[in-house]
């Protein structure tokens, strides 16, 4: 735990009895499904920020069936073997930061993620497993010592600049995924009058291109439990009128994974 900072003074924080405490006396005790939370009131900008318990759970359900797997396995291989350091930023329930360390057994790997309900869940799921940590915690303001981590994730996850920069170390690496053009598009295309493209990347500041990686596969499920999982863990599910989601659910769900794998070096 030597890389982590107190988020409220930037001083180290040192394991006591209850949990983790910096200098100033700033204390910080560990849940007991073994988690951290750095999350300070005034960096809350409501009183459960982040995805809803539902989501997450929905989550969980629908990456446990291994829809994702293919993106797991890809990012895995996008990981130094000399990695000692990485941080999971917006590691939700923890399905890919847990895949992370399995891949990584000697590496110290941090997720953090706004939502409590999903830091609760995935710090359950790994309690007492050397190597791995999570915490509540804000992207930006990680909560991290300067030039820390070998590897920063960011996927599906909001960040600043300056914060990547400054945790990850020089020659780091920093992978961020985000929706390829063709993501759920059958879905999106149901929903919304007007189907908006999903931005391209923009490179970090900081940062220089490794490369960018297209995956993409067709989708099907059949059962009707996981079809409501992909809902629910998905934007559509506030969108959605009762008549539509029926209209959905009524018939197997045919449609597109495609993701933006982004790979860049910190200069």
């Amino acid at each position: 735990m030597k890389d982590l900072r107190c988020p409220l003074c930037r001083h180290p924080l040192l394991q006591n009895v209850q949990g983790l405490a910096c200098v100033n006396r700033h204390q910080f005790d560990r849940a007991k499904e073994g988690y951290f939370n750095l999350l300070p009131v005034q960096n809350k900008h409501s009183r459960e920020p982040g995805d809803a318990k539902e989501q997450l759970l929905a989550r969980r359900q629908f990456l446990q069936a291994g829809f994702f797997n293919p993106l797991k396995k890809r990012l895995q291989e996008l990981l130094p073997a000399t990695t000692a350091t990485l941080l999971d930023i917006g590691c939700g329930e923890g399905y890919f930061t847990a895949g992370f360390s399995e891949f990584l057994p000697r590496a110290q790997v941090y997720g953090i993620d706004i939502a409590k309900a999903g830091v609760r869940l995935a710090a359950k799921a790994a309690k007492d497993k050397a190597g791995l940590l999570y915490s509540v915690a804000s992207s930006f303001a990680l909560p991290f010592a300067d030039e820390s981590m070998d590897v920063v994730t960011r996927i599906y996850a909001p960040g600043k600049d300056a914060e990547l920069c400054r945790v990850i170390k020089p020659g780091g690496k920093l992978v961020i995924v985000t929706p390829g053009e063709n993501h759920l598009l059958g879905l999106r295309t149901r929903i919304y009058k007007e189907v908006r493209p999903h931005p391209k990347p923009i490179t970090p500041e900081g940062f220089v291109v490794d490369e960018h990686y297209r995956l993409g596969s067709d989708l099907q499920i059949k059962d009707r439990e996981m079809c409501i999982a992909l809902l629910t863990m998905t934007p559509f599910a506030w969108r959605l009128a009762p008549e539509l989601k029926a209209s959905i659910l009524a018939d197997e769900l045919q449609d597109t994974l495609d993701f933006t794998l982004s790979s860049y070096n910190k200069i």
